[in-house]
């Protein structure tokens, strides 16, 4: 699970902080409208490299269907 919470939005890019299992330090995912480029800026605490690509996805995803929320809860079984 990632808690990912939208903390910047303009015309350029934005930013989506995102929190493996809601504990620790955000990581940090920045997509760039110009290029429709995604990158993983920071990771979230313990560096969990599959949680970062979890969200990376979700965030391009988003992006796609033109729906950004302002907070939600990325969840898989």
């Amino acid at each position: 699970m990632n808690k990912l919470i939208l903390k910047e939005y303009n015309s350029d890019y934005l930013i989506y902080w995102y929190q493996p299992e809601g504990r620790g330090e955000f990581g940090e995912i920045l997509f760039t409208f110009s290029n429709n480029n995604a990158k993983i800026t920071k990771e979230a605490e313990g560096n969990d490299t599959w949680h970062a690509n979890k969200a990376l996805f979700k965030v391009c995803e988003c992006v796609e269907k033109k729906n950004l929320p302002l907070e939600f809860i990325q969840a898989w079984y």
